[in-house]
């Protein structure tokens, strides 16, 4: 079973709670045509969700900012399909963002609780 993103609406602040940037993490291709980026991947941590959060956003959108700056998303959907094997099952989520976009000018820091996630 898969989802359609544009169907699957998430309220970030419930979801995430505060976010913090940690970088970029490379891109996506087009299965058909492996010059066409699809996507880039970023990382951010959560004070909601467990270890590294990766959000898709469209290739024509470059994001830089310092590591732990306190970012937002910009209209997050959610992606989720599962993948068998021969004796598991396994579910793969995908968050997709418009952008991601810092919270204030002062590339103040988070918090020290969302560096230990």
């Amino acid at each position: 079973m898969k989802f359609s993103e544009k169907n699957m609406i998430i309220d970030a602040e419930k979801t995430f709670g505060r976010i913090g940037f940690i970088g970029y993490d490379g891109e996506r291709f087009d299965s058909g045509d492996n010059d066409k980026v699809v996507n880039k991947r970023y990382g951010v941590a959560s004070d909601k969700q467990e270890g590294t959060v990766m959000i898709y956003l469209p290739a024509t959108i470059d994001v830089d900012f310092p590591f732990d700056t306190e970012v937002v998303l910009v209209n997050p959907t959610i992606n989720a399909f599962a993948t068998a094997t021969y004796n598991s099952t396994d579910i793969v989520t995908q968050v997709f963002a418009d952008n991601i976009v810092q919270v204030s000018t002062n590339n103040k820091p988070m918090e020290k609780d969302l560096q230990k996630k």
